[in-house]
């Protein structure tokens, strides 16, 4: 109908578009944001770029670039509902934990802020992968960055000969002091061998996942390069344990990225095995350490047996933990001898040690929940997630009779690692009942029905 000129039009006036275009470039921005603090993270958790120093008060520089990347991808669109994970209420019960096992022992806040300071890692690498879905390649970079200046610092510690304090003289730790024929260890950016090695076992399979998504040959050629001195730089550590961890890494990620690549039919049978293996590995390890544990009383496994034995005796004598941070302390107390204990040299234990009998059931809730989500997200076809599982199944291996994860700076590795895998895993939602509506017939308008 033609509509004269003195009449008011009722056909609906387009809206300028100018303010959708703001909005999308106000997400862009947030995104960005959003990935250049994590980036910066994982730069101060590589090479201890940022100062330590408070900002003000508690506010370190970290947490203040945290905090600024949380905004930022709140800003990106991340609504609450999308920061959800599988893993959130066992990070939440670990945190309360903490919490009250801070309170029990009267101790400050400092230890159970570096436990917030991880987790917040943990949510900013959510925060980037849900508003940025195609963020894979960018984490890919990340994780080959990361190696490469730790790697590369390691390399070149060995060609020089730089003394680090740390030597290896017989594999069984018999003659572990700097001589003319011991082998220096190289501690790369950190100041241990085994938080390197750790380090590097967490992010290698990443950096390997990053490098196959490369474009273009050259570039996957020179990601590959770094890849390798990162696996050298493992072995230049010495660490017995670093060494272990990363043949179990790699076993599991070729395994899982063949599942991964493989079509629909034959990828769920072959991710089967995959997944069976990465279990089997962390089962093994975790029984293995439960095996040295038993046969701790007849000393047969060193100066971790007396470590083990006291952590389990402390862990009874406080069942709601002795707060973050103190073990330690503790277990230099109950152990006779000159050597210093920074932690249980075991993950789990430590953690019963410090946050007590409800710290130990989230920390196992999380490592089951993450082992599920792994599963759950490889046979969803994620490559990410097959590359980071590798990772933490490594981790978990070498963490039976260490704690790597004890430093901040691995914790933060190991938070945003244990991130990948739950991103890409949707939370299950139950769906709301709605009364069915009673089927209508329409009458056309011939009358026929």
């Amino acid at each position: 109908m033609i509509v004269p000129a003195s009449e008011p039009s009722t056909t609906p006036i387009p809206v300028d578009g100018t303010s959708q275009v703001s909005s999308s470039r106000r997400v862009a921005a947030g995104g960005a944001v959003a990935l250049l603090c994590l980036a910066a993270v994982l730069l101060e958790a590589t090479a201890d770029l940022l100062p330590d120093d408070p900002v003000v008060g508690v506010l370190t520089p970290v947490r203040l670039v945290l905090g600024i990347g949380l905004v930022g991808a709140a800003v990106g669109g991340v609504g609450l509902r999308r920061w959800r994970t599988p893993l959130d209420p066992a990070i939440a019960a670990l945190l309360l934990a903490a919490a009250a096992a801070t309170v029990v022992a009267g101790q400050p806040w400092a230890a159970w802020r570096g436990v917030l300071t991880a987790a917040a890692t943990y949510y900013l690498v959510v925060g980037v992968r849900r508003a940025m879905p195609g963020s894979e390649s960018a984490f890919g970079l990340l994780a080959l960055v990361a190696v490469a200046v730790a790697g590369s610092v390691a390399a070149r510690q060995a060609a020089a000969g730089t003394s680090t304090g740390f030597c290896r003289g017989a594999l069984d730790g018999s003659a572990d002091v700097c001589g003319p024929d011991a082998v220096i260890r190289a501690v790369g950016t950190f100041s241990n061998p085994n938080l390197l090695a750790a380090f590097l076992v967490l992010l290698l399979p990443v950096a390997a996942a990053g490098a196959a998504r490369l474009a273009d040959h050259a570039s996957r050629l020179l990601a590959a390069g770094i890849v390798v001195v990162g696996y050298a730089a493992v072995l230049l550590t010495a660490s017995r344990g670093g060494v272990l961890a990363a043949v179990a890494g790699v076993v599991v990620f070729v395994v899982v990225r063949r599942s991964v690549s493989n079509g629909d039919g034959a990828r769920r049978r072959r991710t089967g095995t995959g997944v069976a293996l990465l279990l089997g590995v962390v089962c093994s390890a975790v029984a293995a350490g439960a095996a040295l544990l038993l046969l701790a009383p007849d000393g047969l496994v060193g100066v971790r047996a007396e470590v083990w034995t006291a952590a389990v005796r402390l862990t009874a004598e406080h069942p709601l933990g002795v707060g973050p941070g103190r073990a330690g302390a503790l277990l230099d107390a109950a152990i006779p001898g000159d050597e210093a204990f920074q932690h249980a040299h075991d993950l789990w234990l430590n953690w019963a040690v410090e946050t007590g009998v409800p710290g130990l059931v989230a920390v196992l809730a999380l490592t089951v929940g993450t082992a599920i989500g792994i599963v759950r997200a490889t046979r969803a076809g994620s490559a990410m997630a097959a590359a980071a599982g590798a990772g933490l199944a490594g981790f978990a291996v070498m963490s039976v009779a260490d704690h790597p994860g004890n430093a901040i700076r691995v914790s933060i590795a190991l938070w945003a690692v244990l991130a990948l895998v739950a991103a890409e895993v949707p939370v299950r939602t139950r769906r709301r009942w709605r009364p069915s509506q009673p089927a209508t017939r329409v009458r056309s308008r011939s009358g026929s029905r």
